[in-house]
């Protein structure tokens, strides 16, 4: 007796220990994740999903479950036992549900469970159907991980050799074990018989338990229905990593990725390593943990951006796993109700109902429906362009003050604007009489900043307006001719007081410097200052060159601070809550946006360095009081903003219709310079055409 409580006891203790380590390595891995990725940015993705590409992932995953389906009643059949489809297939989606709750997959489990108590399957049939899909799955994964690799491989984008090998080793290690599976149940058996205890009474039902099963998958294997399990069993492969593939680009398609650039073949990989790394003993609680750490690390491994690469392994699991868990819950409730309480499987008539030719022409026909849905999912028309909103016209008030600004500003306008449909840069005379395209295509073209010779406007040219778009630097003339790429993967670009380098945000985490005359971009900050591991967004470099202002998630874990650092010593200072941190001409003070206690939300201050008093520099009620994107000339003689009405303060929402404002420091009057119904962002004075060393604009409009 002592010995059995001593044994109930060190197992009690194990199964603590493992619960334990799973809550620690889920613990561990969401730490080190949500130190470079921001819970919001987990929602935003799952908030702008691609709705057609959800629809494609739900329509293939319940493909996957229809061929678990009928792998099951054709195994089932073998043994002698028709399964009524309809609750074998909620069965399905509740073992879909389980497979992640346990570590080690351990939750596949149920399939037996269901079998013996709802279906009435004695246990070795039951088994041998859990054993054969089980070993089958992997036979079926084997050969796609190969042809993953050698597709990799001969695309250069993986050194495939030892993938390709691996998945060759799987193929013919799982080929083994099923040819030598009934041979290996009847040897458990006679080792069971030989080797355990003559007093368990146990002994003799594990022994002819395990040779049960071995006939079991004897009848299975003489049957010659080995080709068509794992047709099966390709066919549910397929289609559930198609669905997870299907539903990353849901996650990515409003950043602007494409298919093309998600490439099929690296995707699969980094599928089968995170999905390896959840199927390890200790994996994390319900699967979140070893996953998403896997994913992140293979993800980046496979060329994916860090930060797409980490966030996406918690949004996708989160998704996928509340898709199973809601499905196989209503699936369970369903099998509860008293109308299933004495469902039984009966007795089968025959243990195969098709020739071959008509089961794999079944076989065709349910992939052509599937892929013939995916595809009328995928053509379905995007949704429109928002056209713009409400256009306030100038009254001759306006008009008057606008003309006296223009008179003394001394330039143009630069911003960018959504008024062709996508945010374009524009260009526009003081008086607002002329209005000039610069850079404007289907794609977004934001950010631009000026060269302080005059001569060049960089900017940044974005697939789609979401925060980790794929998205480019370029420079072109002030008349957009001579447009060219200056690097990729970067946003935010500011000129440095050469004229000659574009400092720009890569990553949301570093601060790049480019050079006009080409050569690779170099990272500035943190640089060799590693000690900071947190966001640089929004890098303005001071007139000087020798610091850098930007907005970062250090020291908050609910908002954005303006922060300097010094780019020689890379030492970083806080100024305080607040965004948009641009510079004085005399670098010796920094413009920035703040929210507490300002009349409409917003307003702008001043501050000088290192931590002087904030100066309101801007803050004008309700109606057009919620105040943005804030700009000092190079003289240090005019503000230059935008601001909105309540509710129109989304920067890249189609609804935002942000006007430009400016007004002379120290307390000149604000004076309104655009009257439209488009999202007019980021102003920047620019020399007028004909001054300096620039080139005219091209048109004109109003």
């Amino acid at each position: 007796m002592a010995e059995t409580t001593t044994g109930g006891a060190g197992r009690s203790w194990r199964r603590i220990v493992l619960v334990l380590a799973n809550v620690a390595m889920t613990a561990a891995i969401f730490g080190y994740l949500f130190r470079h990725i921001r819970p919001g940015e987990v929602l935003a993705l799952l908030r702008n999903l691609d709705l057609r590409a959800v629809a494609m992932f739900v329509v293939l995953s319940l493909g996957a479950s229809l061929f678990r389906l009928w792998r099951y009643r054709i195994l089932l059949r073998l043994s002698g036992y028709d399964a009524p489809p309809l609750p074998l297939f909620l069965m399905v989606l509740v073992r879909n549900a389980f497979s992640d709750l346990l570590p080690a997959r351990l939750g596949t489990l149920i399939d037996v469970y269901f079998f013996t108590t709802r279906l009435g399957v004695p246990f070795p049939a039951a088994a041998s159907c859990f054993s054969l899909t089980f070993i089958f799955e992997i036979l079926a994964l084997a050969p796609l991980i190969a042809l993953a690799a050698w597709r990799a491989g001969a695309a250069g984008t993986l050194p495939a050799g030892g993938l390709l090998l691996g998945g060759l080793i799987l193929l013919a290690v799982t080929g083994g074990l099923v040819a030598l599976m009934p041979w290996g149940f009847g040897l458990a058996a006679r080792l069971a018989e030989r080797l355990l205890p003559a007093r368990w009474a146990l002994r003799r039902w594990v022994s002819e338990t395990l040779g049960a099963i071995g006939g079991e998958v004897r009848r299975v294997q003489s049957a010659g229905l080995y080709g068509r399990v794992l047709a099966l069993s390709v066919m549910l492969r397929v289609a559930k990593y198609a669905s997870l593939y299907v539903f990353l680009f849901a996650l990515l398609a409003p950043m602007g990725y494409t298919w093309a650039q998600l490439d099929a073949p690296r995707v699969f990989l980094g599928l089968c390593a995170s999905e390896l790394a959840a199927s390890l003993p200790v994996s994390g609680i319900a699967g979140f943990g070893a996953y998403e750490g896997a994913w992140a690390a293979v993800f980046q491994l496979l060329g994916f951006p860090k930060d797409i690469a980490q966030v996406t392994s918690v949004a996708h699991h989160l998704f996928t796993q509340a898709y199973g868990y809601g499905l196989g819950g209503l699936a369970l409730v369903a099998l509860l109700l008293p109308v299933w309480r004495r469902m039984r499987a009966a007795p089968a008539a025959t243990p195969v109902r098709d020739r071959p030719v008509a089961f794999y022409a079944k076989v065709a026909a349910t992939v052509a429906v599937l892929a013939a849905a995916e595809l009328a999912l995928a053509v379905l028309p995007a949704p429109r362009a928002h056209a713009g909103g409400a256009t306030d016209r100038p009254g001759p008030a306006d008009a008057a003050r606008r003309a006296d600004f223009a008179a003394a500003f001394g330039g143009d306008l630069l911003f960018d604007s959504t008024r062709s449909g996508t945010f374009g840069v524009w260009r526009m005379s003081a008086d607002g009489l002329r209005a000039a395209a610069v850079a404007d295509t289907p794609a977004h073209e934001m950010y631009p900043d000026p060269s302080p010779d005059g001569r060049w406007i960089a900017y940044a040219r974005a697939a789609t307006l979401a925060a980790k778009s794929p998205s480019e630097i370029r420079v072109c003339r002030p008349d957009g001719s001579d447009d060219r790429k200056l690097a990729d993967n970067g946003t935010f670009p500011t000129f440095g007081p050469d004229s000659a380098t574009v400092y720009f945000e890569r990553d949301r985490l570093r601060v790049m410097a480019g050079r006009l005359d080409g050569g690779e971009p170099r990272e500035v900050f943190p640089g060799p200052h590693r000690g900071w591991r947190h966001h640089v967004v929004k890098p303005r470099v001071s007139p000087d060159g020798r610091r850098v202002s930007f907005i970062s998630n250090r020291g908050s874990m609910i908002g954005w601070s303006a922060w300097t650092a010094d780019l020689a010593s890379g030492e970083a200072a806080r100024l305080g809550a607040g965004c948009q941190p641009g510079w004085f001409p005399d670098g010796r003070r920094v413009v920035h946006v703040v929210e507490k206690g300002m009349k409409a939300s917003t307003g702008i201050v001043a501050r000088d360095l290192p931590a002087g008093p904030l100066a309101v520099l801007q803050d004008a009620g309700d109606p057009l009081g919620h105040e943005y994107f804030p700009t000092v000339t190079p003289d240090g003689r005019w503000l230059l903003w935008g601001a909105c009405r309540p509710g129109q303060h989304d920067h890249l929402s189609p609804k935002s219709n942000y006007q430009v404002f400016a007004r002379a420091l120290p307390d000149g009057a604000a004076v309104r310079l655009t009257f439209d119904g488009w999202n007019n962002r980021w102003p920047k004075r620019i020399p007028a055409p004909g001054a300096g060393t620039e080139t005219s604009t091209k048109g004109s409009g109003p």
